[in-house]
């Protein structure tokens, strides 16, 4: 409810003490939201867009379907690799392991060469840009073509036997055979 009877003088002094206050406040809000989100950003600490701690690459967007650009670089599931018998249950209990068991893939060069020789000659299916995000633990649809992983790979990666593949750019992309989920992620094979 307004005053009245307030002389004009009053009527604008408080007016300007609103106003003062509000824009003091408008600055601090703003001040602390470019905290809030540049600070982490300068030392790195996180990047907001919600990739796993684990081979995630901070300068891809933050979705990649469809770009061909990989959300990792070089990842693999330490689950579907040790275990890839493992069946995939209604409650999605398999998919989980192979998301949470998400570590940074130790491929020599030496590795990485006889890969691409198997990989090659395999001639499995290839395409440049996924429709799938390429990130470890993410569902492979169906109508992407996949081929069994020759036996070759899986001695040179010692693990992921059984699993399929397909080429994602220059990237090898290993899926695991019951949960149809992106096991690892193999830079620079093709």
């Amino acid at each position: 409810m307004m005053a009245a009877n307030l002389p004009r003088d009053e009527q604008r002094d408080g007016t300007r003490q609103v106003m003062m206050w509000g824009s003091a406040l408008a600055a601090i809000l703003f001040v602390g939201f470019a905290v809030w989100f540049a600070v982490p950003q300068i030392f790195g600490m996180t990047d907001y867009l919600g990739r796993p701690p684990t081979g995630a690459d901070s300068n891809a967007p933050a979705t990649t379907v469809g770009t061909g650009v990989p959300t990792q670089r070089e990842a693999i599931s330490t689950t579907a690799k040790q275990d890839p018998a493992g069946v995939e249950e209604s409650s999605g209990k398999r998919a989980r392991q192979i998301q949470q068991s998400t570590a940074p893939a130790t491929v020599s060069d030496q590795q990485r060469q006889q890969l691409r020789s198997i990989i090659s000659s395999a001639q499995g299916p290839a395409m440049d840009r996924p429709n799938f995000e390429m990130m470890v633990g993410t569902s492979v649809p169906q109508q992407t073509k996949t081929a069994d992983l020759p036996p070759e790979a899986t001695q040179v990666l010692n693990g992921f036997w059984g699993d399929q593949y397909l080429l994602a750019g220059k990237d090898l992309v290993i899926v695991d055979q019951h949960s149809r989920r992106v096991a690892a992620i193999i830079a620079n094979v093709r």
